[in-house]
């Protein structure tokens, strides 16, 4: 056993009182040797080779190596190390961005050490920092500053807590036959303790249950509380012919934290739906291990807690779809307000034809909000000018409506009455959006400069329509 690891072994003991309390959760030994920079003979060329290295970046824009045996890399010496040999000059090793949202008493310990009989300690120093949150740079309280001829060190900084951790560790060495050494980077905590998940505070806002033949179904929910939930306190299942619950998966093996008023896709393979919608946020995805089998016209969509206790739960059937729909394969239901119970037929609508028919990971097209009371249409420019300057490039027609379920034809004409463009031909609505002409018909072909009249009709299947007419001035498309 290292010296350094039965070193912290003991104050373990001390610090956290029961070893079982606490936890590794990020570390660092540089077991993979020749990562990082080193000179060349000629004495201007620094090679580098960072291919692999996940965990650390370095900056070396402030050194300078004149040979082969000057660098700053790992090495294979006692089992791995990161060392800077000669390299006249300061270059900073940080760690990534370490997620401590979930835990207690956050512990760094790092070993800092040196070899060699150089002692200016303007030019041979290891100085260890911490940053919380993406805040400023913090020393380390034990051994954070250590220069010349300190020999070994354990720098230590204990009692953290936030949501983001990131090690920050400057380097200076401008001798050639001393090393400065950084080595067996650990960070532990004690784990929060898990507040219960209760019904309401993860809601089921989007279902995929009918994808394309190629695809995948996803579930995507959302956090509707103030707290922060570990994804791996919750279960996804369905139900079977006799309403028991079956298929009952977690969602993750690991912690991961669900933010609050954030959304979590959820699916078998990512593959399987990247492909075909927009993608906003692929952090906001979540490969299960298993996931249910969701029927494609008619089941049971059930969230749980670690207690299996239903937390939300959606049946849903193809009848939900909007009517016009001549295919509903792979187009997701959206939840319309998350206020409004989930079962209630009235809170679900296909997602809007622009955004693609569904919006994994971000919020709904079909999302209801409260305070737009009234349907509202709105056009700009008065005139445009698609000449890719950046300046009144595109005539958009700008919609808030008041519910879900509308239906839009947009037809663009010239003076003389002739078709030019169909924006839109049926399309379901969003519950907001924008619609968009370049001044070309549907070939792709510019148009003369002119005038042009535009009509919006919007509708729903109750038999309301509104009609908009706007005149917009086609100008300066010629480069």
């Amino acid at each position: 056993m290292k010296p350094n690891l039965l070193k912290l072994l003991t104050f373990l003991f001390v610090f956290f009182g029961n070893l079982a309390n606490a936890q590794v959760i990020w570390e660092e030994s540089f077991s993979v040797s020749e990562k990082g920079v080193w000179g060349d003979e000629n004495g201007s060329t620094i090679h580098k080779n960072f291919e692999g290295v996940t965990k650390w970046t370095l900056d070396f824009s402030n050194i300078s190596v004149a040979r082969a045996d000057d660098y700053a890399k790992t090495v294979s010496t006692g089992g791995g190390r990161f060392e800077c040999r000669d390299i006249n000059g300061e270059a900073i090793w940080r760690s990534i961005e370490i997620d401590i949202s979930a835990y207690n008493k956050v512990y760094i310990q790092l070993s800092a050490s040196e070899t060699g009989s150089g002692a200016n300690e303007q030019t041979k120093y290891l100085k260890a920092f911490y940053k919380l949150n993406e805040g400023e740079e913090i020393l380390f309280e034990t051994n954070g500053e250590n220069h010349g001829n300190w020999g070994s060190n354990l720098a230590e900084q204990k009692d953290l807590a936030g949501q983001k951790l990131q090690i920050v560790v400057y380097i200076n060495n401008h001798y050639s036959a001393d090393k400065v050494i950084l080595d067996e980077i650990i960070v532990l905590a004690e784990e929060k303790p898990l507040e219960p998940i209760y019904p309401g505070e993860v809601l089921i806002s989007e279902v995929l249950f009918n994808p394309f033949s190629d695809g995948n179904d996803y579930v995507e929910i959302y956090n509707n509380s103030d707290k922060q939930i570990p994804v791996n306190q919750l279960y996804l299942a369905s139900r079977d012919n006799n309403l028991e619950l079956t298929q009952i998966y977690s969602l993750f093996g690991e912690r991961f934290v669900f933010q609050p008023e954030s959304y979590l896709a959820l699916t078998k393979d990512t593959n399987g739906v990247f492909p075909f919608f927009t993608i906003e946020c692929s952090d906001c995805f979540l490969q299960m291990g298993k996931f249910p089998s969701f029927n494609n016209d008619a089941d049971y969509v059930v969230l749980l807690n670690s207690e299996l206790q239903v937390i939300d739960e959606f049946f849903y059937t193809d009848k939900l779809h909007a009517p016009l729909l001549a295919d509903e394969e792979g187009i997701s239901l959206e939840r319309i307000s998350f206020t409004t119970e989930t079962n209630n037929i009235n809170n679900w609508h296909s997602a809007s034809t622009q955004s693609g028919y569904g919006t994994p990971g971000y919020q709904n097209s079909q999302f209801k909000n409260e305070n737009t009371t009234e349907l509202l249409v709105t056009f700009e420019p008065e005139s445009f000018s698609p000449n890719s300057d950046g300046y009144n490039d595109e005539y958009k027609i700008r919609y808030q409506l008041d519910k879900a379920g509308y239906l839009a034809n947009i037809t663009i004409f010239d003076t003389a009455g002739r078709f030019v463009m169909q924006l839109a031909k049926n399309d379901i609505l969003g519950t907001s959006g924008t619609f968009s002409w370049n001044g070309e018909n549907e070939t792709g072909q510019r148009q003369n400069l002119g005038v042009y009249v535009v009509v919006v009709e919007v509708f729903d299947l109750q038999g309301n329509i509104h009609r908009y007419k706007d005149g917009v001035v086609l100008t300066d498309i010629l480069e």
